[in-house]
């Protein structure tokens, strides 16, 4: 809460504020900004030195300063913090084309100019009000009254307004804003002329207030901007999403330049395109950081050129620099403009401008209301599917070189595993691949828990020798089936989400982490496969590799299953071949530990013909089961038709003794050939080139598995002639425990 106290007796003004905060995940000297000198401070209510709230150099430059509470505070703690001073010019960057402002005339009248802007620093909120960086979001509460002067005042402000009488007015902001959000003037209402309407969006189905404002003096027509503004509104819905500020715009024709509000605009008629299409990115998805503040600019200079231009990428040209990692950053770079906007070109230019345009209207969907930083959006496009997209960050957001030496940046296939791209051994289980359910510093794989968000997980490794990894990206994905091969980019990508990283030299090791959505975990009981693969300049995937080719890609193919005694699971299993070179015959082999007394290994299909290469015995697949085979429901439609019932009836459910239902569905009429009892089994079938058969491994218990164990059954195809292992799943049983 501030009070703002304006006297026109004497041509002052003063500021009260307060404000309450929580200090983040680490104990310290919290800091915070504020333009204005200080006269007195109170902290948790007691009196505290103004000398403890000085400023302290952060940034390079010139007001990159920041106030530093010289009072050391617990992570978590909660504390009130309130500052006295005059208001008067900010102690800021004061250039541009429309500046902040606090100056009398005659009457006496106010005019007083928030006058915020990105290309100059600290001209945020801080230049009149405490508060955060701008990643801190929270609402901001104004009282501001204008005493000893008979002169009605008007404000202007996207906020919400209560009148309190003459010249008195309570302004509030939602607890989404951040220091770029408020927009504010006040100014006497007989130099002011306003007129309002409204327009019904076609997205939001909201009814929108319009109010456009402008000086008396100017020839604007707020008759044919009002029209306008209603329809760039109704546009930029159709286009990218509903929008998000609450019931009302608020424009400004202020004869000047242009600066976005959430909601609202400073503006001149040329400038309104640009300016409107701000709130839905920079007020709408709002830039994490100023360092970020390139992205929105660029955006909205590719939306003012159509959104439809392109202009593909050229990697001979110069690096360019648009997005710093300077975490104290106060200013948007003046070539978001035109750099930026020639990066969202290229990217029109290479995941096509529909797509493009797509996929920014998802973007806006899921994080409107929220910061959005670079990686996240670099993160965000790349999990749409295409792996150029980090080469482009590379070199044209982040202004990096190619590297020389390049990175060799790898993940463990197996313990053994020492890098080499090509790997004969195991590789379907990766030591550094998992899964945690919450966002923590465990390195154990657990099944991901449905209905709640999960954390994939990944430990990245730049040989000794290579160059530095300055920026490299791990996509995540999982595949809900069980399977012995996966193909890069066509199993990797799209992906579930990705995570952006930088700066990993040579003999390096960093554990990578990145959110799994609760909306996109599969269900308990499904199988998970999941896959990774680190990307960055130098050093991509190569097209058309499996896992075992390539040390940048790894898999973690394993299912963990309970089972009692005289209860069995089946997993079904896609086998393929996919080479037209390679011979059709091919070894499925089972690795089963010693000590696996009781457990019974067999194959399931539904054809006999599967197994004729097989020197194994072969019957009919009979099972019993624990629980009485029901038939299974079924919905009977208008037509005279029936379909299964009701929806997703087997949606993660795995197949055991229990779900006769399931397994008499999925293998009906099928055959049962017995793996032999050996510590390595295997069977010989036939795989034709460009095929794929799904074959069900199943994992019986006999009465005889006494006691609890957990073992590992590894199901592994090998191609019969070169003896290479192709693919492989890994079974964890969990013996004398039922899920």
């Amino acid at each position: 809460m501030a009070v703002f106290t304006f006297d026109g007796s004497t041509e002052t003004a003063s500021a009260d504020a307060t404000i309450t905060y929580t200090v983040g995940p680490t104990a310290g000297n919290p800091i915070f900004d504020l333009r204005q000198d200080i006269t007195q401070a109170w902290l948790d209510s007691g009196l505290f030195p103004i000398a403890q709230l000085a400023h302290h150099n952060f940034g390079a430059v010139p007001f990159t300063d920041l106030r530093v509470i010289e009072a050391a505070q617990a992570a978590g703690s909660v504390h009130t913090l309130r500052v006295q001073y005059d208001l008067a010019l900010p102690n800021s960057q004061l250039e541009g084309s429309y500046l902040p402002a606090l100056e009398w005339s005659a009457g006496p009248k106010l005019r007083f100019v928030f006058g915020l802007s990105d290309l100059n620093r600290a001209r945020y909120a801080e230049a009149w009000l405490p508060v955060n960086m701008v990643f801190d979001q929270h609402s901001i509460n104004l009282d501001v009254q204008i005493i000893n002067t008979t002169a009605a005042h008007s404000v202007i402000t996207n906020g919400v307004v209560t009148n309190q009488g003459l010249n008195h007015w309570q302004i509030s902001f939602p607890a989404r804003s951040s220091s770029f959000s408020p927009l504010l003037e006040v100014r006497a209402a007989d130099t002011l002329a306003q007129q309002t309407d409204t327009v019904l969006l076609p997205v939001s189905g909201k009814t929108v207030t319009i109010e456009a404002w402008k000086p008396t003096s100017s020839m604007v027509s707020l008759t044919a901007q009002i029209n306008n503004i209603k329809t760039l509104l109704a546009d930029n819905e159709n286009d990218y999403g509903a929008y998000l500020h609450d019931d009302r715009f608020v424009a400004f024709f202020n004869g000047t330049g242009g600066m976005e509000y959430e909601g609202g605009t400073t503006t001149s008629p040329g400038a309104l395109l640009h300016e409107t299409f701000h709130s839905w990115f920079a007020r709408g998805v709002k830039p994490a950081s100023q360092a970020d503040g390139w992205w929105d600019e660029g955006f909205t200079t590719f939306h003012d050129d159509g959104a439809d231009d392109v202009i593909p990428f050229d990697f001979s040209d110069p690096p360019v620099l648009l997005c710093s990692r300077d975490p104290w950053q106060r200013h948007t770079p003046s070539n978001a403009y035109t750099d930026g906007s020639n990066f969202w070109k290229g990217m029109a230019s290479l995941l096509g401008v529909s797509n493009l345009n797509l996929l920014m209207g998802d973007l806006y969907d899921t994080h409107k209301g929220n910061p959005v930083s670079t990686q996240m959006i670099e993160e965000f496009l790349l999990s749409s599917g295409e792996a150029q997209v980090v080469d482009a960050f590379h070199r044209f957001v982040y202004g990096l070189s190619d590297p020389s030496p390049a990175p060799d940046l790898w993940i463990k296939d197996d313990p053994a595993h020492g890098g080499a791209d090509q790997w004969e051994g195991t590789f379907w289980d990766s030591p550094d691949l998992w899964v945690r359910n919450a966002d923590d510093e465990g390195t154990d794989h657990q099944s991901p828990e449905y209905g709640q968000d999960n954390w994939f997980q990944a430990r990245v490794r730049n040989k000794a020798g290579a160059g530095e990894a300055e920026h490299f990206v791990v996509t995540f994905h999982s595949r809900d089936f069980a399977s012995t091969q996966f193909i890069y980019p066509a199993d990797f990508l799209p992906c579930i989400t990705a995570k952006a990283e930088f700066d990993l030299a040579p003999n390096d090791t960093r554990i990578v982490k990145a959110l799994w959505p609760r909306e996109l975990v599969p269900p308990a009981g499904s199988h998970t496969c999941l896959l990774a693969s680190v990307i960055t300049r130098g050093d991509d995937p190569v097209a058309s590799r499996h896992v075992w080719e390539h040390n940048n890609l790894a898999q973690k193919n394993l299912t963990i299953v309970d089972l009692l005694p005289d209860t069995f699971m089946i997993l079904p299993i896609v086998i393929a071949n996919w080479r037209r070179e390679s011979d059709p015959m091919f070894d499925l082999e089972v690795w089963k530990p010693r000590t696996a007394a009781g457990v019974n290994l067999s194959l399931i299909h539904r054809s006999k013909e599967f197994f004729r290469s097989a020197k194994a015995e072969v019957k009919r697949f009979k099972p019993e089961f624990n629980k009485p085979t029901l038939p299974p429901e079924q919905i009977r439609l208008d037509c005279g038709g029936y379909i299964p019932g009701p929806p997703n009836v087997d949606k993660g459910r795995i197949m055991t003794s229990d779900t006769a239902d399931l397994v008499l569905r999925r293998f009906p009429d099928s055959w049962e050939a017995r793996i032999p009892e050996s510590v390595r089994a295997k069977i010989a079938v036939e795989i034709p080139p460009f095929t794929q058969k799904v074959v069900g491994l199943k994992v019986a218990l006999s009465a005889q598995a006494k006691g609890a164990q957990s073992l590992k059954v590894h199901f592994v195809q090998r191609q019969s002639a070169t003896q290479q292992i192709v693919g492989g799943v890994a079974v964890q049983v969990n013996m004398g425990m039922r899920t």
